[in-house]
């Protein structure tokens, strides 16, 4: 009896050592957040700037783009065009972000925030306000946007 009372505790430390080493320690949600976070800035850094082909590298190649006012698309080279041809007269561009929610699962986030364009038209400059919510997912470990989102708070002016 005494041995076997010995060895209960030996068994359940071998239990818990054992179970413990079969899990990966997953990043915490604070630090998927921060890094999600900062790549958010330097992407929209780059859209700042109207740096388009750097901008298309925070997306992955299949990243699905509901643009305001137009149809959905798909791609790295549709986005591509779309900053390309659909942006021309764009003068400034600001995102906001509001927030960043990781999944529990650590491989994937979701972003929202607030974005100002501002367009020259004839008439002179138009601003536009909208929000925009998109999808952080972690491809090679490397976040990347799989899915935007984002549309104006008003209708464009005619």
């Amino acid at each position: 009896m005494k041995k076997l009372l010995m060895i209960i505790p030996l068994v359940i430390l071998l239990c818990f050592t054992v179970g413990c080493q079969d899990k990966e320690p997953m990043a915490e949600l604070e630090d998927i957040e921060a890094e999600v976070r900062a790549r958010s800035k330097v992407a929209v850094a780059a859209e700042m700037a109207f740096d388009w082909e750097t901008a298309i590298t925070f997306f992955t190649s299949d990243v699905v783009i509901q643009p305001a006012n137009a149809p959905q698309f798909q791609g790295r080279e549709a986005l591509l065009e779309l900053y390309q041809t659909g942006f021309t007269t764009m003068t400034e561009f600001e995102g906001t972000t509001t927030a960043i929610i990781p999944a529990a699962s650590g491989d994937m986030a979701y972003e929202y925030g607030v974005n100002r364009f501002v367009f020259e038209t004839t008439d002179g400059p138009v601003e536009s306000f909208g929000k925009y919510l998109l999808v952080w997912t972690k491809v090679d470990r490397k976040w990347l946007i799989a899915a935007l989102s984002f549309s104006n708070d008003v209708p464009p002016l005619e």
